[in-house]
């Protein structure tokens, strides 16, 4: 199998999980966020979090950067995250992701 394949099955199977997929959904919608804000967001530990964050990472979903004490994640610039863009807004109109996309866009607890 080729290298190019290889990278679509590992985006794919980072989306399969319900938690990175909703991660990356308020990032998409909230344009960035940090591991803390996840946290309150889906009321997950740091560890787990951290975790799911570094397997979007891999599957070239998202990009970091340090902020102070903060790391800061954000949707990156490529063909896997344009086309999960385009997919978003559908996603999006699920009741629970709605919520919770909207919850997302109003918090900032770096302030």
């Amino acid at each position: 199998m080729g290298e190019g394949l290889k990278k679509w099955i590992k985006a794919f199977k980072a989306l399969g999980d319900e938690s990175r997929l909703k991660m990356l959904a308020c990032i998409a919608k909230k344009k960035e966020l940090c591991v803390c804000e996840l946290q309150a967001l889906l009321k997950l530990s740091q560890p787990t979090v951290s975790r799911h964050l570094r397997i979007l990472e891999e599957a070239d979903f998202l990009e970091s950067r340090r902020q102070g004490q903060w790391v800061i994640y954000t949707l990156k610039e490529n063909k896997i995250s344009s086309i999960f863009l385009k997919l978003i807004d559908e996603i999006s109109k699920e009741d629970e992701l709605k919520d919770l996309i909207e919850k997302a866009r109003k918090i900032n607890l770096r302030d």
